[in-house]
């Protein structure tokens, strides 16, 4: 039962985030149009200061609040407490660097999107705590919710902003409509009426000190080397780096992220069975890596017909970006059920001295590359680490379920075969059919390389699975799962 419980709430998120990645996508083709590289360049330095100041002063109180047996109201009171002064600290440090920031790069508008940028976290963080019992329920549909509204809203603005002014501060009233609307429509789902209190703070910062660490570094893995990439190659070749890396990992984080919160309720069930967690473990890798590898793999193969046609002539080097990281991204699910994981058991420091590691080999490798051989440089340097940081993730699961590298690839090893003949059936579709000057020969092109791909890659896993007897696996999840939401039919 908590399994099917799991498993329709990581099907509800997933819709839910599919949807809002939908709109993304549409927002980000309208604004790549209107907008230049240099534009998101400049937002996306902006951007990363935001990150990484919210990441320094992250309290991830609901983590805290959804180990435990119960909730009590002075709990919620006192996660709505944190968050504010977290809201208020992290305003307060984006704004302390607005000066340093127009100093380095030499760029007074860099001052008035920080203090703009500065009133999201302050929004966000007034949002109702009480959601955190759905959570508790494994029932994501409010949260869910509240953000695709909120998005919904926030992509309208920014739009007509951007088709009125063709201005990057489209980008940024976007952001804060977003904020705004995501955090009052919290309250209709949640009913709260705040109240200022810190009783049992300390436990909750016990809980969340690691996880702090982890996400501090996480957003610096993620972000420090735009910082670096912008000051020596350009805002236009940071725009081009940033829209590529984006567009590589959206496919695979809008179904990871809801995936791995249901799986980290479904593990907090679990600690004291062993063989029911390694069980879960194994299975919840084998249905992340199902859907997103192929999905993260297909856009690095059609990249180079697909960003001319929905972005224009002006993101050539995005093709390359993408080309690189896409395979890299969609193998990083392989260890996002371990991250979940830890979190359950209550052992955080694990996440933390992974991300560590990856900073450390990331970070380096990526600027060493940009240095010497340019924007390509460092898309290869970030994608060898990439690969290097997967291997050493995947031997951590050893200290919690003795479950060894050769036996988590081999528990995938249908899908890794499946998308190989995905590789060849589009490379051979794209052979055959040339470019089209005609939109909507392109379109129809590319439709074919989806089929083809999509085709191979589903009639190879069937293949594999049949002959391998039908053994119990993401297969048989797949079909109870669409029983189960066409009536037992």
């Amino acid at each position: 039962m908590l399994g099917h419980r799991v498993a329709l709430g990581a099907a509800l998120l997933t819709a839910l985030q599919l949807l809002t990645r939908c709109i993304d996508m549409l927002a980000l083709v309208v604004m790549a149009r209107l907008l230049t590289p240099a534009d998101f360049g400049l937002v996306a330095l902006a951007a990363s200061v935001l990150l990484i100041a919210s990441a320094v002063t992250d309290i991830p109180v609901a983590h805290a609040l959804v180990q435990r047996d119960s909730i009590e109201p002075q709990d919620i009171d006192t996660a709505f407490t944190l968050n504010l002064a977290r809201g208020l600290a992290v305003m307060l440090i984006i704004g302390l660097a607005a000066g340093p920031m127009v100093g380095i790069y030499e760029d007074a508008r860099l001052a008035p999107i920080l203090y703009a940028l500065s009133l999201v976290p302050l929004l966000t963080a007034l949002a109702s705590p009480a959601l955190v019992h759905f959570q508790r329920r494994i029932e994501y549909g409010p949260t869910a919710r509240s953000q695709l509204v909120g998005k919904f809203c926030g992509v309208l603005v920014a739009l007509a902003t951007a088709l009125a002014t063709h201005s990057y501060w489209a980008l940024i009233v976007g952001q804060l409509a977003s904020a705004f609307i995501s955090t009052a429509v919290t309250y209709r789902y949640a009913p709260y009426r705040p109240r200022l209190r810190l009783g049992g703070a300390g436990d909750i910062l016990k809980f969340t000190g690691w996880l702090t660490a982890s996400r501090i570094i996480s957003t610096l893995n993620l972000q420090s080397d735009r910082f670096f990439i912008g000051h020596m190659l350009g805002k236009s070749q940071l725009g081009q780096y940033t829209m590529g890396s984006d567009i590589a990992s959206i496919a695979t984080y809008t179904f990871a992220n809801p995936i791995m919160q249901t799986m980290f309720g479904g593990f907090s069930r679990l600690q004291s069975e062993a063989g029911r967690l390694r069980a879960a473990y194994l299975k919840g890798q084998q249905v992340l890596v199902i859907f997103l590898l192929p999905l993260g793999v297909g856009l690095s193969v059609v990249a180079d017909r697909l960003v001319p046609l929905v972005l224009g002539p002006n993101w050539d080097a995005a093709v390359t970006v993408i080309v690189w990281l896409g395979p890299v991204v969609a193998l990083q699910v392989l260890y996002l059920p371990l991250m979940s994981l830890s979190m359950a058991m209550g052992r955080p420091g694990v996440v933390t001295l992974r991300e560590a590691i990856n900073l450390g080999c990331r970070l380096p490798a990526t600027l060493a590359g940009a240095w010497y051989y340019g924007l390509l440089g460092a898309v290869v340097a970030r994608s060898v680490g990439g690969a290097f940081i997967i291997f050493l993730t995947l031997t951590l699961a050893r200290r919690f379920l003795h479950v060894s590298v050769l036996h988590q690839l081999a528990n995938v090893g249908r899908s890794l075969a499946s998308t190989l003949a995905m590789i060849a059936a589009t490379l051979l579709a794209k052979h055959w059919l040339a470019p089209s000057d005609a939109l909507a020969g392109e379109i129809a092109n590319l439709l074919v390389f989806v089929l083809a791909g999509a085709g191979a890659y589903v009639a190879t896993h069937v293949g594999l699975w049949l002959a391998a007897g039908r053994p119990e696996g993401a297969e048989t999840f797949v079909i109870s799962l669409a029983r189960s939401r066409l009536g037992g039919r």
